[in-house]
Order: structure tokens, then sequence, then C-alpha cells
């Protein structure tokens, strides 16, 4: 597994920045128009909480995972949560999404995501090995 750390962007924290691009990444396969009440909560990914800083979330991902692709997906709320990407990788993006009937997810994070592994998590304080492993 791997970790992508969300880091709070303008007026979102970094646990609602993470709740909205793990529902937002799930909603590529479900929009919400088309789920069914029970999936009102469903995220693609979990979210992990800092061991000791309690401010700061990460995602776990498999960045190999194939995303399929719903014909009426929308990824407005996904791209507005990376603002840092520029105009033509939004259009770009949102153009090749429905080229495609899945995507691996790697290919849907923007080239500003840095993605740790396990190793990074525990030396950063991230998670916290149990002594007996």
């Amino acid at each position: 597994m791997e970790w992508i750390i969300v880091k709070p962007v303008g007026l979102i924290n970094s646990k609602d920045r993470a709740k909205v691009i793990a529902r937002e990444l799930y909603n590529i396969m479900r929009p919400v128009h088309v789920q069914s009440p029970d999936e009102a909560d469903n995220k693609l990914c979990s979210i992990l909480q800092h061991a000791t800083d309690r401010d700061n979330y990460a995602l776990r991902v498999d960045t190999d995972y194939m995303i399929a692709v719903h014909p009426e997906c929308n990824l407005e709320k996904l791209v507005a949560m990376f603002p840092e990407i520029s105009a033509m990788q939004r259009y770009n993006l949102g153009s090749a999404i429905h080229q495609l009937d899945e995507i691996p997810l790697h290919s849907i994070l923007p080239t500003t995501v840095t993605v740790r592994d396990y190793k990074y998590m525990v030396a950063n304080g991230w998670i916290i090995e149990d002594e007996d492993e």
C-alpha cells in the first residue's frame, strides 16, 4: 500500500480535503445520481489520521488500482481539491477520462502529488509500529 499526505489548502483543512478526494474518486465509478442511499458515504480509499499530529490526514491508496469510469462521471469537485493543477491539465484529464472504460489511479493524480511508502509513514510518525512486530 501507499499513502498520499493531504495538506490543507486555502480554507479547507486536511481532514475535509481527504474526505472529498476519497469520495470523489469513488464518484468516478458511481456518480451520485446513480448511487443507492447506502452508498452515500462510500470512498475509494481509506483515510489515515496522523498518529500524533491529529490535524493531518493521508489517503491510503493503491496507485495501480484500475478505476471503472462511469460515462456520466464529473471531475469538477475532484480537480477543485488540487488548485495547483493548470486549466490545461484539468481539460486534458476531463477529456481523456470520458474516452476510457477504466483508468489507473496514478493517471488521475496530479504530478504535484507525492506518493509515500510504508517506511516513510512509519519514519515520519504517521504509523506507530507495534513493538511485537
